[in-house]
């Protein structure tokens, strides 16, 4: 495998992880948020559901809300970083004291 085959692989490799890692991370996010505020939220309005009913209720249903917006959430957040690391790459085969093209020197 040449050598900028295996960069690619490697780029490639954390865009899919990082998507993957983030849309796990915003659900269980979700989820936790959504265990704390749907008792509390019950509690206060004097529910007569028991706590561990709206507990699970409050996971399930904020990890779902959650999952709603996580993907795209992740695919822009992984373009991002893709192209922050190119474009820092870049800067880097370009070497110190050259400019950007469409910047002034000045």
């Amino acid at each position: 495998m040449t050598p900028q085959a295996s960069r690619h692989l490697k780029f490639w490799a954390a865009r899919v992880g990082g998507f993957f890692l983030t849309v796990i991370g915003l659900c269980a996010l979700g989820g936790l948020l959504g265990g704390i505020l749907f008792p509390f939220i019950g509690w206060l309005g004097g529910s007569n559901l028991s706590h561990e009913h709206m507990l699970v209720a409050g996971v399930r249903s904020g990890a779902f809300f959650f999952l709603v917006w996580a993907p795209g959430v992740a695919l822009v957040r992984e373009f991002m970083r893709g192209a922050r690391e190119r474009r820092l790459a870049a800067e880097a085969e370009a070497g110190p004291g050259e400019a950007e093209p469409g910047q002034s020197g000045g």
